[in-house]
């Protein structure tokens, strides 16, 4: 399903992007943790990150593509609590940004 392309960066194959289920099973290029994301966060991505999986361990967390800030009122996904999701990172997305939906949240993602 995945593979590496010459820079390193991890492809998949559209036609079995409707069954991604899984993270791909490749070394973590970074990991970021964070239990204090009560402004918005930015998470500057791997040169190669092509996949990230973002885990709201104890709150929900708002979540943005790109180096804008996240508020509660500009967000393009939540992540609710105790859950994972997994994200194929888009062409020239060099970063992402989070913010605590309630205080106390804590925020891991992982990149590949």
């Amino acid at each position: 399903m995945f593979r590496k392309d010459e820079k390193g960066r991890l492809r998949y194959s559209q036609e079995n992007l409707a069954t991604l289920k899984l993270t791909p099973n490749v070394a973590a290029l970074a990991r970021t943790v964070d239990a204090s994301i009560s402004a918005s966060t930015e998470v500057t991505l791997n040169a190669a990150t092509t996949f990230i999986s973002v885990y709201a361990i104890t709150k929900d967390i708002y979540f943005k593509w790109g180096t804008a800030d996240v508020t509660a009122a500009n967000f393009d996904e939540v992540i609710p609590a105790g859950q994972i999701r997994d994200f194929i990172v888009p062409d020239a997305i060099t970063a992402v940004n989070f913010i605590e939906r309630e205080a106390s949240a804590t925020l891991i993602v992982v990149e590949k």
